[in-house]
């Protein structure tokens, strides 16, 4: 039986502690960017991190676990149709957010608009909205852009894109270019997904497969 979890950094001496105890401590092996941990029961754990670039050397598994436990300074960016969230990520807690909804209208025309003039009139929504994305950025972000470690971005790409590719965010950007980092899924645009984001990334994703009895 395989099952795949999520851990946060904070927690993962502690998970181990219980996966030994359970499974017994078996080898350590690397391969790529992933730690494998046996049990002596025949269940093992494949360990890995969504920050890239992580290097695994004599001690893979020490290693990993130092990784992990690195702090990393993050900009956030969560952009979806009806709301954006921006923020900064100290190492342990969000530190300063701004979040506003968006107004777009729906995909469906109402009755005596024509599909053309609808649509006009939807994508100038939609590109006020990534404007005041794109200024909470340039207020947030971009005057520490060349201090942080990497930029997290959820949410609609086409909106993420929107957002980098305004001239108030050419340092965000660049950050964003320079430390490609995996796209997740977004919940929604409050500061508490924005604490999510960052907390999912620095997580230790670990796919489980035991014995079956």
């Amino acid at each position: 039986m395989s099952r795949t979890v999520s851990v946060p950094s904070g927690r993962i001496e502690k998970w181990l502690d219980t996966y030994w105890t359970r499974h017994g401590k078996g080898a350590v092996t690397a391969s790529g960017d992933s730690v494998t941990v046996d049990g002596t029961d025949g269940a093992s754990a494949s360990m890995r991190l969504l920050w890239p670039g992580v290097e695994l050397c004599e001690d893979p598994l020490a290693d990993l676990m130092a990784a992990a436990r690195s702090p990393r300074r993050l900009g956030l960016l969560a952009v979806r149709a009806d709301g954006h969230a921006v923020g900064l990520w100290d190492g342990t807690s969000v530190t300063e957010s701004k979040h506003r909804g968006h107004y777009v209208q729906s995909r469906t025309a109402a009755g005596g608009w024509s599909q053309q003039r609808f649509a006009r009139r939807r994508e100038n929504q939609a590109k006020a909205a990534y404007e005041k994305a794109a200024g909470d950025v340039a207020a947030l972000i971009e005057p520490v852009a060349a201090t942080l470690d990497g930029l997290v971005a959820a949410g609609n790409p086409g909106a993420i894109k929107a957002v980098l590719g305004d001239s108030h965010c050419r340092r965000t950007a660049a950050l964003a270019a320079a430390v490609p980092l995996p796209h997740l899924e977004l919940r929604d645009t409050s500061r508490e997904a924005l604490t999510d984001l960052a907390v999912r990334l620095l997580s230790v994703v670990i796919t489980i497969d035991e014995p079956s009895h």
